[in-house]
C-alpha cells in the first residue's frame, strides 16, 4: 500500500446545507404567498370584498416577490416573509369579519416559518401578530377605517390570543433552533460523508479541516480520525506482517530445501552404514573362523613340537646306545689284543716244544687269525658306529633346530591366535558400535522426517497466513487516506 498522506479536498457538490435549505424555503414561502393571495381572493369574493383582497393581497405578494428576487437567502427576506405571512393572516381576519376560524391562520402561518429553521422570522412573525392584534383591536374598538379584528373586541381578547401566540412562538423557536442545529449537523456530516464517498467504490478518510460546530459532527469527525489512525496502523501492521510473511515463506522454503537435502544425505549415510555393518559382520565371522583355524593350527603345532621332542629324546638315546656300543667294541678290541698276545705266546711256546707243539702252534695260529679278524671286525664296527654316532649327533642337532623352530612357530601361532582373538573382539565391538550408530542414524532420520513434515506444515501455515494477510490488505484498500 502506498504511503498515506492526508489532505483536505472540498467536494460539496450535491450537499444540502442550511443556506440551501433556506434558499429553498424562500421559494416555498413565495409559493405560499401566491397561494395565500388566491385564498384571500376567494375569501374576499365570498364576503363581497374582492377589491380589498385584490389590492392588499397583490401588494403583499408583489413586495414579497421583489424582496425574494433581490435578497434571496438573506435574513431580510426571511423577516419580510414573516411579516408578509402575518399580513395575509390579518387580511384573512379582516375579510372574514374577525371570525375565530380565521385567527387560526396566525398559528398555521407561524408554523410555516419553521421552514427556514431560524428563530428570528418566528420572533418577527409573533411581533407582527401582536402588533396587529393590539392595533386592529384598538381601531375596531374606536370604529376607525372599518377595521375588524375580533367578533367581540376587547383588550382581554388581545391578551388571550397573545398568550397562545407567545406559547406557540416559544415552542416554535425552540424547535427552530433544534432544527437549525440538526440541519447544520446534517450538513457538516454530509460534508464529511461527501469526502468519504468522493471516490466511487472506496472510503476516503482524509483529514477535513472544515469547521465543525455541532456535537454530532465533531463526534463523527473524531470517530473518523480515530478510524483513520487505527486503519493507518492496521495498514502499516499488515504491510509489516506481509513482509514478515514473505520472509518467513522464503526462510521456510530454504529450510525445507535444506531439510530435504539432509534427508537425502542421511539416506546415503544410512545405506553406507548398512554396507559397513554388513562388511563388519562378515569381518567378524571371518575373524571368528580365523580364530578357530588359529586355535587348530596352534594345537597341531603343539602336537608337532611334542613329536619333535620325542624324536630328540630318541636321538639322544641312540647316541647313548652308540656310546655303549663303542665301550663294548673297546672291550672286544682288548680281548682281541689279549687273545693275539696269548696266541703269539702260544706260538712261541709251541715253537720251543718242537714237534710236540706243532698242533698247538696250529691252534695258536688259528686263534691269532681269529683274534686279528675280530680286531678288524671291531675296527669296522667302530668306524660304522662312529659314522652312525656322527650322523646321530647331526640328526640330533637338526632335530634340536627343528624343535626350536617349532617352538618359535608355536609362539608365533599363539601370538597370531591372540591377535586374531583381539581382532575378533574388535570386530564384535565394531559391529556393536555400528549397530548403535545405525540405531542413532535411524533416530536422526526419524527426527529429520518429522522436521521435514513440521517444515511442510509450517510452510502451508505461512502460505495460508500470507493469503489471509493479502485478503486483509485487499480489504483495507477500500479505504483512502488522502
Amino acid at each position: 500500500m502506498s504511503t498515506m498522506t492526508f489532505s483536505h479536498t472540498d467536494n460539496n457538490a450535491g450537499l444540502i446545507t442550511l443556506s440551501q435549505i433556506r434558499l429553498k424555503a424562500d421559494g416555498l414561502m413565495l409559493s405560499l404567498t401566491w397561494l395565500l393571495w388566491l385564498i384571500a381572493l376567494g375569501v374576499g369574493w365570498h364576503h363581497h370584498n374582492l377589491s380589498l383582497a385584490l389590492v392588499a393581497g397583490g401588494a403583499l405578494t408583489g413586495l414579497a416577490t421583489v424582496i425574494k428576487t433581490l435578497f434571496a437567502g438573506r435574513l431580510i427576506t426571511r423577516l419580510w416573509f414573516a411579516f408578509t405571512l402575518m399580513g395575509f393572516a390579518a387580511l384573512l381576519i379582516q375579510l372574514g369579519h374577525g371570525e375565530t376560524e380565521y385567527h387560526f391562520s396566525v398559528f398555521v402561518l407561524l408554523s410555516a416559518l419553521l421552514a427556514w429553521r431560524d428563530w428570528r422570522p418566528l420572533l418577527m412573525g409573533a411581533t407582527a401578530a401582536a402588533v396587529h392584534h393590539a392595533l386592529f383591536n384598538y381601531l375596531q374598538e374606536n370604529d376607525l377605517f372599518g377595521i375588524v379584528c375580533f367578533t367581540h373586541p376587547g383588550f382581554h381578547m388581545v391578551v388571550f390570543h397573545a398568550l397562545f401566540v407567545v406559547a406557540q412562538t416559544a415552542v416554535l423557536m425552540v424547535m427552530a433552533v433544534r432544527m437549525a442545529q440538526d440541519a447544520r449537523s446534517a450538513s457538516e456530516v454530509a460534508r464529511l460523508a461527501s469526502v468519504i464517498n468522493r471516490e466511487p467504490g472506496c472510503l476516503t478518510l482524509a483529514v477535513n479541516d472544515a469547521a465543525r460546530y455541532s456535537p454530532f459532527a465533531r463526534t463523527f469527525s473524531t470517530t473518523l480520525d480515530t478510524m483513520r489512525d487505527t486503519l493507518t496502523r492496521v495498514s502499516a501492521g499488515v504491510n509489516a506482517l506481509l513482509a514478515a510473511s514473505d520472509t518467513l515463506l522464503e526462510r521456510n522454503a530454504g529450510l525445507s530445501a535444506r531439510t530435504d537435502e539432509q534427508a537425502q544425505a542421511l539416506a546415503v549415510v544410512t545405506c553406507a552404514i548398512e554396507q559397513i555393518a554388513a562388511g563388519a559382520t562378515l569381518n567378524s565371522e571371518q575373524a571368528h573362523t580365523a580364530r578357530q583355524q588359529a586355535i587348530q593350527a596352534s594345537s597341531v603345532a603343539q602336537q608337532g613340537g611334542a613329536h619333535i621332542d620325542a624324536a630328540t629324546a630318541c636321538m639322544a638315546q641312540i647316541r647313548d646306545d652308540a656310546q655303549r656300543v663303542n665301550g663294548i667294541l673297546a672291550l672286544i678290541d682288548g680281548i682281541a689284543f689279549q687273545t693275539n698276545i696269548l696266541s703269539l705266546n702260544a706260538s712261541v711256546e709251541a715253537a720251543r716244544a718242537g714237534e710236540q707243539g706243532k698242533g698247538f702252534a696250529v691252534v695258536a695260529s688259528e686263534v691269532r687269525t681269529l683274534a686279528q679278524r675280530c680286531e678288524f671286525a671291531a675296527k669296522d664296527i667302530r668306524e660304522l658306529i662312529a659314522v652312525s654316532v656322527a650322523r646321530a649327533d647331526d640328526g640330533s642337532a637338526r632335530v634340536e633346530q627343528a624343535g626350536a623352530t617349532m617352538r618359535e612357530m608355536i609362539a608365533s601361532i599363539d601370538s597370531l591366535r591372540r591377535f586374531i582373538e583381539d581382532l575378533s573382539q574388535m570386530s564384535e565391538q565394531q559391529r556393536s558400535s555400528i549397530g548403535d550408530m545405525r540405531n542413532s542414524i535411524t533416530s536422526i532420520d526419524e527426527s529429520v522426517q518429522q522436521n521435514a513434515h513440521h517444515v511442510a506444515q509450517t510452510l502451508n501455515m505461512a502460505q495460508h497466513q500470507q493469503q489471509q494477510t493479502r485478503a486483509l490488505q485487499q480489504a483495507i484498500t477500500l479505504f483512502r487516506f488522502a
